[in-house]
C-alpha cells in the first residue's frame, strides 16, 4: 500500500515528480492569482440598512448646504468648529 497517490515509476525522473509536487501544493493560489478571489455576493440590504443610509445622506447634504451658505473663509472655520463641538444640528 502506498501512502501517496504520485506515481514514483515514472520515466520522466525526479525532476517531473518535484514539478507536480509543487503545482499541486500550488494548484489553488495559482488559479486564484490568474482567475481572481473569489468574490462573494453581496448580503441584500434589509429595510433598516437602507433606511439609515438614507438618513446619512441627508444628514451629509445638510452639512455640505450650511458650510457651502458661509461668506468668506473665517465664518467657514466658525462653522466647521460649531459642527466639531455640535455635530448633528
Amino acid at each position: 500500500m502506498k501512502a501517496t497517490n504520485y506515481p514514483l515509476d515514472d520515466d520522466r525522473g525526479i525532476f517531473a515528480l518535484m514539478i507536480n509536487l509543487f503545482y499541486a501544493t500550488l494548484a489553488p493560489s495559482v488559479r486564484e492569482a490568474w482567475d481572481g478571489p473569489a468574490v462573494p455576493k453581496a448580503p441584500k440590504v434589509g429595510w433598516f440598512e437602507r433606511l439609515d443610509r438614507w438618513a446619512a445622506a441627508v444628514r451629509q447634504r445638510d452639512r455640505e448646504r450650511f458650510l457651502a451658505d458661509s461668506q468668506d473663509i473665517f465664518e467657514l472655520e466658525r462653522r466647521l468648529q460649531a459642527l466639531e463641538r455640535r455635530p448633528y444640528f
